[in-house]
């Protein structure tokens, strides 16, 4: 076993209304000034939304308001921190309430208002991994992440995701270990009612990671634990929810499963298929929900093939685990690495392909040049990764 280390973990409620106990929270942790950043209909027109804004006046909490559309880029968290600063300089927190997009969205910007006026180098992009020219020295307000989908797990870790689209574009992390948010307040009540499509691939999305974190080179047997509940968890939910059942309990178990891909994603990494997510983001504009979807399944077969051929029996086991985890195989069954693969793509089915998003065979082999393994389990060549492409184009 490799030595590893575990970062830490947000404050984490997990409550039916638990949005209700929002400002409490704030007001107990001493904020009077946070923002608001949110989904264009992630809570509002529910009536939780209404009591929250009634609770929050009469908190004594003063608030901005952010709504956030799409992928964010840094252009709108440069946006988000001028007009704060400008408008409610006494701000101490940041509240983010919707799916992934919108968290990484309010993690950026507590990153950017946690810095001086004058340490804002003009543009978040600046910090960005693989883009920007400078380190971020860690300086952030709380973030206080309650998240509507049960995808990204961005609610438990330390990037946040930012992206231009087009020929030159990018999807790159702001990262640092002060980026994990201060508190994770999951209430599935606002889970309740998601589309079924977002609930779909928000739910692909989550247990890609936790199955890139349990066969990741950097698992150890923590994450192991936590990939394997959170797979336990996602099976019987996801498919049920997928199915067109809904139920605050489904959405609980489905919420608690992408909490942990979070965990698992700080702290063991993911693989292949997130390896294509960020080339794929940067150059169309295609949910990453989709994308994790669409490839779980064709990246999965081929790596479970390429272990039979080099004879890693170990390997293949940790496959056939995950299917057992999710309830596909039982106990002590065989061939549960090719029934995790007919599941993925049973569950994809209705996601389309990379065609309904722009894209053309003839980028594909460029595309997998671009494409990482990360902690892949093993290695995928150039040409084996643009094959893969190619099956969802």
């Amino acid at each position: 076993m490799n030595d590893f280390t575990m970062a830490r973990q947000p404050r984490l409620v997990v409550q039916e209304d638990g949005i209700a106990e929002l400002p409490r929270l704030l007001r107990d942790d001493g904020h009077t000034a946070v923002i608001l950043v949110t989904g264009g209909r992630s809570i509002r027109g529910r009536d939780q939304w209404a009591r929250l804004m009634d609770s929050l006046l009469d908190s004594g909490v003063d608030f901005l308001e952010y709504t956030v559309r799409g992928e964010p880029s840094p252009g709108s968290v440069d946006a988000i921190v001028a007009e704060t600063r400008e408008e409610l300089p006494l701000c101490s927190g940041v509240v983010a309430i919707g799916g992934g997009s919108v968290i990484d969205t309010g993690k950026a910007a507590a990153a950017g208002l946690g810095l001086s006026g004058t340490a804002y180098p003009g543009s978040i992009a600046r910090f960005l991994e693989g883009v920007g020219d400078l380190t971020h020295p860690g300086d952030t307000l709380p973030l206080y992440a309650v998240p509507s989908t049960a995808g990204t797990g961005s609610e438990a870790t330390k990037n946040a995701v930012l992206s231009e689209t087009g020929p030159a574009g990018f999807k790159k992390s702001l990262r640092h270990d002060n980026f994990i948010p201060h508190t994770a307040l999951i209430d599935p009540l606002l889970h309740v009612g998601c589309p079924q499509v977002v609930t779909r691939a928000s739910g692909l999305d989550a247990v890609t990671q936790l199955l890139e974190a349990f066969v990741s080179t950097k698992a150890n047997p923590i994450t192991d634990a936590l990939a394997l509940e959170g797979l336990r968890l996602a099976g019987p939910a996801l498919e049920a929810l997928a199915g067109g059942t809904d139920s605050t309990q489904l959405r609980r178990d489905m919420a608690v499963a992408a909490y942990l891909s979070g965990v698992g994603l700080a702290n063991a990494g993911l693989g292949l298929v997130h390896g294509f997510a960020s080339p794929l983001g940067a150059r169309r504009e295609i949910p990453h929900g989709v994308v994790c979807g669409l490839l779980v399944g064709p990246v999965s077969a081929a790596t479970v093939s390429e272990m039979r051929t080099l004879s890693d029996t170990a390997g293949v086991e940790r496959y056939a685990a995950a299917a057992r985890a999710l309830g596909l195989t039982p106990e002590g069954g065989n061939g549960g690495a090719d029934r995790l693969v007919e599941w993925f793509m049973e569950l994809s089915a209705d996601l389309g392909a990379l065609r309904d998003y722009g894209f053309q065979e003839s980028e594909m082999d460029e595309l997998a040049n671009v494409s990482g393994l990360k902690n892949h389990p093993i290695d995928l060549n150039a040409a084996r990764r643009s094959a893969i492409l190619r099956e969802v184009v």
